[in-house]
């Protein structure tokens, strides 16, 4: 302690790490946190893209849809896909990202086991987007990493 009554800063100018703070198992969930938010972040940009550009298009979509060359099965998929469907399927992205940056959270913090382990594995679904080919192998090396014992136990 110095005289303030603070303790020395470490010897690489940052904060001591806290009493029973989890030590290897923080430093081996650190990276995957940070990236399980990062790509949860960009599914959630993903999707919020996807819910303000669904009712830009309409134009370019009935363009399409009144070409008389298009089969009608054709013209049902569309209307289908490009409906109300898109705006479902961009909230539930939201949902899936969020989940995606608070997993990542909770490794970093040792929190949650449970909220750790159902981020990587929704991580794993394709579910996501443009970012499910980054958030499977992700998902897989964070899943090694949470299964090992001394990790587990690490978890509050």
């Amino acid at each position: 302690m110095n005289p303030s009554g603070q303790p020395f800063p470490s010897q690489f100018g940052g904060a001591p790490p806290p009493p029973g703070g989890g030590g290897p198992a923080r430093e081996a969930l650190n990276v995957p946190g940070i990236l399980f938010m990062v790509f949860g972040g960009l599914a959630v940009l993903y999707s919020l893209m996807n819910v303000v550009s669904s009712g830009i298009n309409q134009a370019q979509i009935q363009q399409i849809l009144d070409d008389p060359n298009l089969p009608s099965e054709a013209k049902n998929l569309i209307r289908t896909l490009m409906g109300p469907l898109t705006k479902v399927f961009a909230l539930l992205g939201l949902g899936i990202g969020g989940l995606l940056i608070f997993g990542g959270l909770q490794m970093r913090n040792l929190k949650s086991y449970g909220i750790a382990m159902a981020a990587c594995i929704i991580g794993m679904i394709p579910c996501t987007g443009c970012v499910c080919c980054l958030t499977l192998p992700l998902s897989i090396w964070t899943l090694t990493i949470l299964t090992r014992p001394e990790i587990k136990a690490s978890f509050t």
